[in-house]
């Protein structure tokens, strides 16, 4: 059997080695067997301990692959950036005037904008809503005078909801309701007491509002309303439930005189127009006051009936100062920034500024609504 791995009784032999001369004498069945050699030598390879130069490249590897990975920083999508100064604000045009018809106004008071740019005028003495483009061009209008649904007494203030469906909000103050409707099918509805009056803290399980004179609209669709009537404010969550309601009548730090308007900022924050204590309050997501400024007065952040307010794109406020004929600005932590508009203004109400630094101010005394145009330093 030389120069053969011969079959025995007991099987194969462990190992048998042939001349690398005879290769063609090898049985197909035996030949098989090389590969098994081959693994058994990789296998004895792997154990064997690594060279020097192994070693350290592998735990120069085992080093990289366990260093600590900085987490990635997560930037809030509402980060404060540094606002510009702002170096002017201009007046540019007057739109409407006194009349019931299109795109005339009486005693035309609060404003907002939707997202095309459309003006929302709360056109209190014509008891309807109209719409106008930026020029003043008449583009529709809400309600008539009475006291079932989609119809007005006194409206006051409007607001437009942008976070779900495009909703519409009506400060009916003579009716002492808040009405909303859909902007597509137009029809209107009641922010009934029975579904906005769930129990909160013992408090009573209905809520009345007498002469509700703003309502906003928060940053996740919240609805804020100020009851100025009972000397409060009031916000509700996107399904009509009441969540937080501040103020008694008073001239303390957490009381009102006739407050009539609100606008939240980005943060959450909610700042109130306490118009008969002729201040600014600022509170907290979460109903807390945090600052307060302004006394009565013609100085810088003094007023004399304050009535509405509105945020720009860079976080100033814009108060209109009704009897002091002008609008007040104000960074978010209240130092006075500059007026405008004591020159073409007579009674100063609502304000709304668009994505393109325009302010519109209604003047409830010339009826019609003055345009202005922000500049700031580049």
């Amino acid at each position: 059997m030389e120069g053969k791995i011969g079959r025995t009784e007991g099987g194969f032999p462990p190992f048998a080695f042939l001349p690398l001369s005879q290769p063609s004498n090898l049985p197909m069945l035996n030949r098989s067997f090389l590969p098994l050699l081959l693994l058994f030598s990789l296998c004895f390879s792997c154990a064997a301990p690594n060279p020097p130069a192994a070693r350290s490249a592998e735990t120069s590897l085992k080093s990289s692959l366990t260093k600590t990975v900085a987490p990635p920083q997560i930037v809030s999508s509402i980060q404060d950036r540094p606002a510009p100064p702002i170096l002017s604000v201009n007046y540019v045009d007057t739109l409407g005037g006194p009349g019931q018809g299109a795109a005339l106004f009486l005693r035309p008071a609060g404003l907002d904008l939707d997202h095309r740019g459309m003006l929302y005028v709360a056109d209190s003495g014509n008891n309807r809503v109209q719409v106008v483009d930026n020029d003043g061009n008449f583009i529709s209008e809400y309600g008539v005078r009475g006291w079932r649904t989609g119809e007005f007494d006194n409206p006051t203030d409007v607001a437009i909801n942008f976070q779900r469906t495009e909703l519409l909000y009506v400060a009916d103050t003579d009716n002492h309701r808040i009405q909303y409707c859909n902007l597509v099918d137009r029809i209107f509805y009641v922010m009934a007491a029975g579904r906005l009056g769930d129990s909160i803290e013992g408090e009573d399980t209905e809520i009345e509002f007498e002469l509700p004179g703003g309502v906003s609209v928060g940053r996740n669709g919240e609805v804020c309303v100020v009851d100025t009537g009972n000397h409060r404010f009031i916000l509700f969550d996107t399904n009509g439930i009441r969540v937080l309601m501040r103020g008694t009548f008073g001239e303390a730090r957490q009381q009102f005189r006739d407050p009539t308007d609100l606008v939240t900022d980005p943060h959450g924050n909610i700042y109130i127009v306490d118009s008969g204590n002729h201040r600014i309050k600022k509170y907290d997501f979460s109903g807390n006051l945090i600052q307060m400024w302004g006394t009565e007065g013609a100085g810088p952040g003094q007023f004399t009936e304050p009535r509405h307010i509105d945020i720009d794109r860079w976080g100033y406020l814009y108060v209109t100062d009704q009897k002091n004929q002008r609008v007040q600005i104000f960074t978010k932590d209240g130092e006075a920034v500059m007026n405008f508009g004591d020159e073409t203004l007579v009674e100063p109400v609502g304000i709304a500024i668009s994505k393109n630094d325009l302010v519109f101010v209604s003047d409830v005394a010339a009826n019609d609504i003055k345009v202005f145009q922000i500049v700031y330093r580049p």
